[in-house]
């Protein structure tokens, strides 16, 4: 394993297939219902390829999102080329976003962005407010790098330019922002090369709070796209130069930052690296590596901003081909694959958090319905409490999606206070306080239990 290479789609996809187990359900379910097609436009320009290239390509993410490793949504992915440089895109030629159909082809545009001079046309920028307003609520996803770089296609976007520090600091030593952890290799401290070994950076998550069933009790989750089917996600890959996310503090009433029903949402950075070179002028120092903005409040499209595309790129992902181990990638050792399980729910996350609301309700959906036939929740007694039913719901949910995304799913149902019987309700604040039951166990079971109200006890 220490040499393994990712040279071929073959070898990405036995990767992604060995950590996730997809299951093919239209051959072995084909009776199921459908999960939501969501449409992703990754749009790139300058040096940036989504195959090869200086950095490899995106071909290890768009693979992962076509590979189903979220069972409840079904990724299509196109790929575009502002200057019409890049053989590997799908939609060939250079492509203005005007020249796209954007409002009618796509759920979500992610900007994969190398030039530094802002070159958006007034048109292209005007409708991308429209691809992010209502009733279109689009998602976008803006990277970038070091100095100015990625500010050509994204740095005009609305809301979303402003969630990526330009110019970030340059790449140079000591002044970049240099989230490596220092590598295996003997002699050499924080080089380069060390982005493709198999040493993630840790970063630190923004802990949001969730209601909590114990009184005083202070419970907190990290944000949906940083939170994992195993947990928190803790470690992104690392680069010697990064950009910054930013979370800027909208001015009361800018109509850039739509407010609704007096409330105006703002964005969060949501996860910080840490600059772990002492020779960097910067040493300890932590910056924002991933900003969100959840514009579903307000009637707008969903932001993510990342720190840098190197993230996303092979390089970083899959290791350096002409190089020995230790710069074999993630994949080269058992440590590497658990931090790449991690990052590779982080990937995932964003397409799902990105996109519109009536997907959202799609996967939620097929979520559930994919549990509903389980074995647990077959055999469960009709007598059996509400609560009970929404334990092993959730449970049986959580081997399918991250526990933030259930918890969404739950809690954002609209009608689950008609969907847990008036003869229930008496008993809640007395499951809460003592028996200390999560409210999410009733919400669930609300849903999954038998409508008989008779036939269950609490």
């Amino acid at each position: 394993m220490a040499n393994i290479r990712f040279r071929n789609l073959d070898q990405i996809q036995s990767s992604i297939h060995n950590r996730w187990q997809p299951i093919d359900w239209k051959l072995h379910f084909p009776w199921w219902t459908i999960p939501p097609k969501v449409r992703i436009l990754m749009y790139a320009d300058g040096l940036v390829r989504f195959n090869g290239g200086l950095f490899w390509g995106l071909q290890y993410v768009k693979t992962l999102l076509e590979s189903r490793a979220y069972a409840y949504v079904d990724f299509d992915i196109a790929t575009a080329h502002r200057n019409g440089t890049d053989p590997s895109a799908s939609i060939s030629g250079a492509k203005k976003l005007t020249d796209l159909d954007l409002l009618n082809k796509y759920d979500q545009i992610w900007f994969f962005g190398y030039d530094s001079t802002p070159n958006l046309s007034a048109e292209e920028v005007a409708l991308l407010d429209r691809f992010m307003a209502a009733p279109k609520l689009g998602g976008v996803l803006v990277t970038g790098d070091h100095a100015d770089l990625g500010r050509g296609i994204a740095g005009q976007i609305t809301r979303a330019g402003q969630m990526r520090q330009y110019p970030a600091p340059e790449a140079a030593f000591p002044v970049w922002n240099t989230t490596l952890e220092d590598g295996p290799d003997p002699g050499v401290s924080y080089d380069f090369n060390d982005q493709s070994d198999d040493r993630p950076q840790a970063i630190r998550y923004q802990r949001f709070p969730i209601p909590s069933s114990r009184l005083f009790e202070r419970r907190y989750r990290p944000h949906p796209v940083l939170c994992g089917p195993d947990g928190p996600i803790d470690v992104l890959p690392d680069h010697q130069h990064e950009g910054e996310a930013l979370a800027p503090v909208p001015a009361a009433g800018d109509p850039k930052w739509p407010t609704k029903n007096e409330h105006q949402e703002r964005p969060y950075v949501i996860g910080w690296g840490r600059i772990k070179d002492p020779a960097a002028t910067r040493f300890g120092q932590e910056i924002g590596v991933v900003s969100a903005y959840d514009g579903h409040t307000v009637d707008a499209g969903r932001i993510v901003a990342d720190s840098t595309w190197h993230h996303w790129f092979d390089i970083n992902l899959t290791g350096i081909a002409p190089l020995p181990s230790p710069y074999a990638g993630f994949d080269a050792t058992d440590a590497g694959r658990a931090a790449l399980k991690k990052i590779d729910a982080y990937f995932l996350n964003c397409g799902v958090w990105l996109s519109p609301p009536d997907k959202q309700a799609a996967m939620r959906n097929f979520g559930w319905w994919s549990i509903v036939w389980t074995d647990r929740m077959v055999e469960l007694p009709l007598n059996t409490p509400v609560w009970r039913f929404g334990e092993e719901a959730i449970d049986a949910l959580g081997r399918r999606a991250p526990r933030c995304t259930v918890s969404e799913w739950i809690l954002d149902f609209p009608i689950f206070k008609e969907k847990i019987p008036r003869h229930e309700w008496p008993m809640l604040l007395e499951r809460f306080q003592l028996v200390n039951l999560p409210f999410e166990q009733f919400v669930a079971g609300g849903d999954f239990a038998p409508t008989d109200a008779g036939s269950r006890c609490a």
